[in-house]
Formats: structure tokens, C-alpha cells, sequence
């Protein structure tokens, strides 16, 4: 709570984002129902997702770059301005001819989201140093993306319901406003400069060597080579189980839609929780044993949740899912914050973003088609292999201790002449 009083920067960014995040879950229940409300087709409405998940694929080595090489207050002002613009269009979608523009609104929205989380992960070193307030700093940011992910999706759906999808579409935009206006009053950041300079080449080699640069830092520094195996195991496999976990719900334990429903509050319910474990993980400086416990804990949960035929036992299981969960990508993204030099760290974010969502649909894919060719409970005990394989990889890889922070970038504020200069700290 310390950190989010008395910084006021990291307020501004914390609140900026948790907006845009939300406006984003929104759309998540309410895009799919208006096109399957159109057309009736599974098929339409999942096209929908794959114009989602290609841009973090697509864009992210340009995201990095740009997170890098511009002003990153202006890289998040200039992406929250333009989504806000992008997503009006969907207004005039209401019938199935006008489809292609609805994908076309998705994928652009998308790629540009995966342009300003470069830059937002990026600035949070800036604002509150590589010291004990990182973890603090990320601990809020799992608060509030366990909200997003608790309260997002239900409540888009009940908006959808209650004021229809073009009322919802004039929400998102205008949490995109208000996340501009938020990040702008941060005033300008100032990180002083370490004399590296790109060559005089061409653009399009310059552009290549800032991300072989990039991936070159990366792929040498042990930690976050490890790291990024290790989260993109985890996100295989939870991908994969999570295709599982509606067939499982309806099938084997007799539910229904509403069912899955609960399931996936309870997960967010413990994703919010894991903030605190995270938190007191991170501190811990206990590297090898934070990752591996988190992943053997992940690995129980759910063995539980799909071995132990019971709807309560599969909440319980859930939730007490989204502890480890949560806490192990927050222990990831301190660690890619902490270990990587400022100049470099939007390159570095947007390479675990792309491979992480790449381990996302790869796992979704698999699962899906082992789950149609063998018995759902093997396909069960196949995943959950492979998430006994990525702690393994973790206990034998990782370092017992976190090494020492990156250098500490050097910053300085210059508040807009309406904000005042208080409750930074």
C-alpha cells in the first residue's frame, strides 16, 4: 500500500493500465457472443480469437524496439489514442457481412496493446528503482490484473446483456481515454543516457540489429534464458488444460456452462490472492525454490482439480491454482525487470511476450487435438507431465539465489506545470 500512496507516478501508471486492462475484458465475453449472435457459427466467433493472438506473435520485435529506441510516455499516450480511435469502428458491425471489419478492428487493437505493454513494463524500473519496490510495484499490478480477470469477463458479459455491444464499445474506448490522460499526467521520463547509439545504417538493418541485439542479451543471461523456458512450459501446459476444462466440466463432472463460469471466478479469485505470494517469494531472493515450489504446487492443483471427480473439489483445487500461478509470472516479470539494462528491457519484454503467447497457443492446439484423438484423463496426465517437467527444468537450471539488479537507470521527472511535484516519494 506504501508504494501506491506515496509514489504518485507509478499511481498514475497502475491506475492507467488496470482501465485500459479492463476495457479489454470487456470485449472478451461481449465480442464473441455478438458474433456468434449474428452468425451461429462457432467458427466466426473463434476467428475472433486467433486476431487477438496473432499480433503479440506479429508486432512484438517492433514493439520492443519502439519501447526501447521512443519516448515511452509517448508510446503508451500515442497506442491507448489510437485504440481508442480503432475500436469505435465496431459500432457499425451489426451485420455478418461486416465481419471482416470486426476482425480487422481486433487485430489492430491487439497489435497496438502489444505495443504499449513493452513500454509499460518497461517504465516501472524507471519509476520505482530495481530495489525492494519492484516487487511492490508488481504485487499491485497482480492486484490488479486479478481483478481485471475476477470482475472483466462477467461484467462485460452483463453489460452486453443490460446496455447491448455498442454501449460496451463506447466504455472501451473511453477507458483508452482515460488511460491517456492518466499516463500523460505522470509528466516526461527522463532516463539518462548510457552513450549507446545505433549505427548509421538502414533502417531495416538497424532494426534487425537492435533485436539480434536484444535476443543476444537474453538468450546469454542464464536466469532469464531459464526463466523464459520455464514460464513458457507453464503456459503450454495451462493452455492446454484449460481447452480441457470445459469438456471435463460438461462431460465428466456433469455441468454446465454456468459451471465453467464459477471455476474460471475462482481462478481469478486466486490469481488476485497470489499477489501476496508473489510478493513475499520474490523478496525471498530464493530462486531455484520459489520457481520449483510454485510449479510443483501448480502441478498438485491441478491433478486435483482433474483427477478428484467433484465440482467442489475442482473449485477448491482452482483457485488454490491461481496462488502458484499468479505468483510465478510475477516472480518472472521481476525477474526479467530486474536483470535487464533499461535500454534494453522493452526487447527483452516483448521476446518473453511473443514466446509466451506462442507457448499459449501452441498448448491450446495440442490440447485440443489430444483431447479429440485420446481419453480426456490421458491427455490429463500428459499435461500435467509436462508441468512436472518444467519444475524439474527450473530445480536443475536456475540458480539457488537471484544474482545482483542491472544497473539502476537514472531518472528524472518533469511533471506537467498543472500536476504539482507532490507524493512522489
Amino acid at each position: 500500500m506504501v508504494i501506491w500512496i506515496r509514489n504518485r507516478r507509478f499511481r498514475l501508471l497502475w491506475t492507467s493500465t488496470l482501465l485500459s486492462n479492463l476495457g479489454n475484458w470487456l470485449m472478451i465475453v461481449a465480442v464473441p457472443v455478438h458474433v456468434y449472435t449474428m452468425t451461429g457459427s462457432t467458427l466466426s466467433s473463434g476467428f475472433a480469437f486467433v486476431a487477438q493472438t496473432l499480433p503479440a506473435i506479429v508486432f512484438a520485435p517492433l514493439a520492443g524496439v519502439l519501447a526501447d529506441q521512443w519516448d515511452r510516455r509517448a508510446v503508451m499516450v500515442g497506442a491507448d489514442l489510437l485504440r481508442m480511435a480503432v475500436v469505435l469502428a465496431l459500432v457499425v458491425v451489426d451485420d455478418p457481412g461486416m465481419l471482416w471489419l470486426l476482425y480487422t478492428v481486433m487485430f489492430f487493437e491487439s497489435a497496438i496493446g502489444h505495443v504499449f505493454q513493452p513500454a509499460a513494463r518497461a517504465v516501472v524500473p524507471a519509476i520505482v528503482g530495481r530495489g525492494g519496490d519492484l516487487e511492490a510495484a508488481n504485487s499491485w499490478n497482480t492486484v490488479a490484473s486479478g481483478v481485471v480477470r475476477l470482475a472483466g469477463a462477467p461484467l462485460g458479459g452483463a453489460l452486453y446483456a443490460l446496455v447491448g455491444f455498442d454501449a460496451l464499445v463506447l466504455i472501451d474506448s473511453a477507458t483508452y481515454l482515460a488511460s491517456a490522460v492518466l499516463i500523460f499526467g505522470m509528466g516526461r521520463l527522463r532516463v539518462a543516457d548510457d552513450g549507446h547509439r545505433p549505427g548509421t545504417s538502414s533502417w531495416l538493418a538497424a532494426f534487425r540489429g537492435q533485436i539480434r541485439e536484444g535476443l543476444a542479451f537474453l538468450f546469454g543471461h542464464p536466469v532469464l534464458r531459464t526463466t523464459l523456458g520455464v514460464s513458457s512450459i507453464f503456459l503450454m501446459a495451462n493452455a492446454a488444460l484449460n481447452v480441457l476444462l470445459v469438456p471435463y466440466v460438461i462431460s465428466v463432472l456433469g455441468g454446465d456452462a454456468g459451471d465453467v463460469g464459477v471455476l474460471m471466478a475462482a481462478l481469478g479469485g486466486g490469481f488476485l490472492a497470489s499477489a501476496y505470494v508473489g510478493n513475499v517469494l520474490s523478496r525471498s531472493g530464493l530462486l531455484r525454490l520459489s520457481f520449483t515450489g510454485c510449479l510443483a504446487a501448480i502441478t498438485l492443483c491441478f491433478a486435483g482439480l482433474f483427477l478428484i471427480h467433484h465440482f467442489a473439489a475442482a473449485l477448491v483445487f482452482i483457485a488454490l491454482a491461481g496462488l502458484p500461478g499468479g505468483a510465478l509470472l510475477m516472480l518472472v516479470q521481476v525477474q526479467v525487470q530486474r536483470h535487464t539494462p533499461d535500454r534494453q528491457l522493452g526487447r527483452v519484454g516483448s521476446a518473453f511476450s511473443a514466446a509466451e503467447m506462442a507457448a499459449t497457443v501452441v498448448g491450446a492446439s495440442a490440447g485440443s487435438i489430444a483431447g479429440q484423438q485420446l481419453p480426456l484423463i490421458t491427455t490429463v496426465w500428459l499435461v500435467i507431465g509436462v508441468l512436472a517437467a518444467g519444475a524439474a527444468v527450473a530445480a536443475l537450471l536456475l540458480p539457488t539465489r537471484s544474482g545482483p539488479p542491472a544497473a539502476e537507470p537514472v531518472v528524472t521527472a518533469t511533471p506537467p506545470a498543472t500536476a504539482g511535484t507532490g507524493g512522489d516519494g
